[in-house]
């Protein structure tokens, strides 16, 4: 039997488990689906599981879902919530990079691939009527949502992260991860499906007097500050001599915690 689009069943399992329909009912829809572990519940409806489990099984290592309506319509596009998802660069990567070799191309080709996933599930979304936007750079470009001018995008990717409290800004420039340190790539999709939020409290900076950062720049791109809303990206770093070397990325001390090497 051929599995029913999971995102397009949705309201029918919502129906059924609102009408009290025995679990038998609800297992056939799930089967049907390609989802007998989802579990309809009220801290994570199964639009959310159904969409984690898809990114997961694509590479995605962290996914969240991030209100962000409280942001200007002018970065949103009248968007209320959007998908952001994380995929780490290999500790072999970090440890390799360090100590010198060529291995930048692992970072293009991550970004690449996150970037295709993000394409990959707001055209999904799209097919199931829910109207929705990839933030990659592809899409970006086309749509004219980036500035090379000044290097800008009209909503970050770290803005939605700080949001969702995944993690901060570093004196970097990076967003740095209490799991991963800032060895990642992530990207996001604006949607209107009825996926359900999550809040998180903001994390404040943890850099400290830490400079390591800044010590390592070839580019000398780096200032050594904290990055605060008030200053925002030009108080931290200067995107015009960045030419990401990556030193920056797999020297920071949370990286390092991440591989192992500290």
């Amino acid at each position: 039997m051929a599995k029913l689009n999971p995102i397009f069943y949705y309201d029918q399992i919502r129906a059924l488990v609102d009408a009290g329909a025995d679990v038998q009912a609800q297992d056939n829809i799930r089967r049907q689906c390609g989802f007998m572990d989802l579990q309809m519940t009220e801290q994570k409806p199964i639009i959310n599981s159904i969409i984690e489990k898809m990114l997961f099984k694509r590479g995605a290592d962290i996914v969240r879902f991030v209100d962000i309506s409280d942001l200007p319509v002018n970065q949103t596009q009248g968007y209320a919530r959007a998908i952001l998802f994380c995929m780490a660069l290999s500790k072999d990567f970090i440890i390799a990079m360090r100590a010198g070799e060529k291995r930048e191309q692992e970072f293009v080709d991550k970004e690449h691939e996150t970037d295709a996933l993000a394409d990959w599930l707001a055209a999904y979304l799209a097919q199931q009527g829910y109207k929705s936007y990839s933030q990659s750079e592809k899409n970006h470009n086309q749509n004219e949502n980036y500035d090379e001018q000044t290097r800008t995008s009209r909503l970050p990717h770290k803005t939605i992260a700080r949001i969702a409290g995944l993690g901060y800004i570093g004196k970097n420039n990076l967003l740095i991860n209490e799991k991963f340190g800032c060895a990642f790539s992530m990207c996001t999709v604006l949607t209107e499906a009825p996926v359900a939020t999550e809040e998180f409290p903001i994390v404040l900076s943890k850099c400290g007097e830490c400079d390591v950062c800044k010590q390592v720049c070839s580019d000398n791109a780096i200032l050594g500050n904290e990055w605060s809303e008030s200053t925002g990206r030009e108080g931290v770093v200067d995107v015009f001599k960045c030419t990401c070397a990556l030193k920056c990325m797999v020297n920071c001390p949370k990286t390092l915690k991440y591989a192992a090497q500290l």
